[in-house]
């Protein structure tokens, strides 16, 4: 048997994930970059120094996940507008200092409310608006 009718062969039905690197230092952008390489169902598409570059990337690459470096426990501007800007994308934020991460990403949540009255709507609303975020 040769080729296609090999047991041997693996076939891959799912296009593997599309990984974008973003403002990492050297040392962790490499050692992310080797994991995914190792992995068969990833790849890096795309890799940048800068945040400034992250909307132009993003668009010719077109990543699944951006993984960011981050100082600090806020996820910078870039990537919230690039969420916005690109809903099905997952932002992976790198604590590097800190060896934490933190996965951000656009989640519609569908509640059913069902009948209301004006009063049921505007407590409706507090609740929404109270309601702790997963992130």
């Amino acid at each position: 048997m040769t080729g296609a009718d090999s047991p041997h062969r693996e076939e891959t039905l799912i296009e593997p994930f599309r990984i974008l690197l973003v403002d990492m230092s050297r040392l962790v952008g490499e050692l992310v970059e080797g994991a995914v390489v190792r992995s068969d169902d990833m790849g890096v598409v795309g890799r940048t120094s800068s945040l400034t570059e992250l909307h132009e990337l993003a668009r010719e690459t077109d990543p699944d996940v951006v993984i960011v470096g981050i100082g600090d426990d806020e996820l910078p501007e870039e990537c919230l507008d690039l969420l916005l800007e690109r809903p099905r994308v997952k932002v992976l934020a790198l604590q590097e200092h800190a060896g934490r991460a933190r996965l951000y990403e656009l989640r519609p949540e569908r509640v059913e409310i069902g009948d209301v009255t004006p009063d049921e709507v505007v407590e409706t609303i507090r609740a929404a608006v109270l309601r702790p975020t997963p992130f």
